[in-house]
């Protein structure tokens, strides 16, 4: 290796979770490798809006493996567990209480909630004043080439009309990402496959009473309202349709269609208003879509993303952009921590045991290969759970399901049948642990 290689010129896209986090592992390469890594969004500033998200099983070791364990511990959401309600006066059928315990496995209120806006801002911190690291905000990737095989640079155009050249570039750009999509330009598949799973989320004035755990009020037609609260001064709705329901095609064309964001509302609204005069709280939740609150409504269709290869030549994807787990599962976050400390890891590893005169640069695609490797026996496991059947069984089509789920509930939390698991269970997925990188150099504390 020469004695001073020129830093590895890094591009990212996405400054959502897996972005800001490889950032802030690759500015841990040892010396004398060093990165410069310029982290471009496509919105005009950091997106620290979104819902509650959670961190579980090897999840937990990336966060701390990244050293921000006090700053999430500082805002964690306090969400005491999960209530199963009836539809017709919100009864309590069912509770869950979350466990915090730090051992076991957690149920649906995880010892690890905090808000995705929370997650983004600490990781940002964490960055923004790093050597080497730059964020470019209101700007996105909008073509790029590279050589065969991986050799020479990644040449890209940005979407204001600037070009750079970078020895790797990064898709962490969410399920829709577009790096992924140029990737497989060629008309391959892109791996998106949904799971018949439609959900709306929004904000809506608070009430008093709003309880402080979450609820569930599973609805006939295979629909759902779930509520939860993550600060004294507003609830949280999030609404959930099947695609076999009745209601699911004409929400997925309107969804797939682009409509305005009032069409969108509207197509929700068409879905669930049949039954708000005799569902508990429905029309408030109903009505609240046009409260100033409601700004942050956000609609999407359900959608794994499998491929056979997360990276081709020197252009790789991170987190939701190559293997989202489709949010039912708990894990997208989990996931886009562990890749980027492994990617991260891989590339010093890789790299830093370069020989000869040539640049440890070059050794970048073989840091892909492992990363690959090492990564997807826990993506596999995540993903591998027959999603749509589970979420077909969740959501029941009948007034008669509906109360045989409600009371199945009900027996396991009387039973504490779920109390009783969780003491024998992990909540890691699979046998998959979190390697450890000595090549990383540690994290500086403040």
């Amino acid at each position: 290796m020469a004695p001073n290689p020129p830093p590895l010129r890094v591009l990212i896209s996405g400054a959502g979770i897996a972005g800001p986090a490889l950032a802030l592992h690759l500015s841990r390469l040892p010396a004398p490798l060093k990165c410069t890594t310029t982290v471009v969004e496509r919105h005009p500033t950091l997106r620290s809006s979104g819902q509650q998200i959670d961190l579980r099983g090897q999840g937990i070791d990336a966060m701390r493996a990244a050293g921000i364990e006090a700053a999430v511990r500082a805002r964690v959401v306090d969400e005491p567990g999960l209530a199963f309600i009836d539809r017709r006066g919100g009864k309590t059928q069912a509770y869950f209480a979350a466990n915090k315990s730090g051992k076991g496995a957690q149920s649906f209120s995880a010892e690890w909630e905090i808000m995705r806006g929370d997650m983004c801002e600490i990781l940002y911190e964490a960055t923004v004043g790093l050597e080497g690291v730059k964020y470019v905000f209101g700007t996105s990737v909008e073509e790029f080439t590279q050589g065969t095989g991986g050799k020479g640079p990644v040449r890209v155009r940005f979407s204001d009309g600037s070009e750079g050249e970078f020895d790797l570039l990064v898709g962490c750009d969410g399920l829709g990402s577009k790096i992924r999509r140029r990737m497989f330009s060629d008309g391959r598949p892109d791996g998106l496959r949904p799971i018949g799973m439609l959900a709306a989320f929004y904000t809506v004035p608070h009430r008093e009473g709003d309880p402080a755990y979450a609820t569930i009020m599973p609805l006939p037609g295979r629909r759902h309202v779930i509520t939860r609260r993550d600060r004294p001064d507003c609830l949280r709705v999030y609404l959930g349709v099947h695609g076999e329901s009745p209601y699911g095609p004409e929400l997925s064309k309107v969804l797939k269609s682009g409509g305005t964001l009032a069409e969108k509302k509207d197509a929700w609204v068409k879905a669930f208003g049949p039954d708000a005069h005799n569902t508990y709280q429905l029309q408030r939740f109903l009505d609240g879509l046009n409260s100033p609150e409601a700004d942050d409504f956000y609609t999407v269709e359900y959608a794994q993303v499998r491929l056979d290869n997360w990276s081709e030549g020197r252009v790789v994807l991170v987190g939701d952009a190559g293997y989202c787990p489709a949010p039912i599962t708990g894990f997208g976050t989990s996931l886009a921590l562990a890749g980027a400390y492994v990617l991260a890891g891989e590339i010093a590893r890789a790299c830093g045991r370069a020989q000869g005169e040539g640049s440890p640069w070059d050794n970048i695609p073989a840091a892909l290969a492992a990363y690959e490797t090492t990564l997807r026996p826990l993506v596999d496991h995540v993903q591998d759970i027959n999603i749509e059947r589970r979420t077909k069984l969740f959501l029941p089509g009948s007034a008669w399901g509906i109360s045989l789920m409600n009371w199945i509930a009900w027996l396991i939390a009387t039973l504490r049948i779920d109390r009783l698991a969780t003491r024998f269970m992990s909540d890691d997925r699979g046998p998959w642990k979190l390697p450890e990188y000595p090549e990383l150099t540690p994290i500086k504390k403040a």
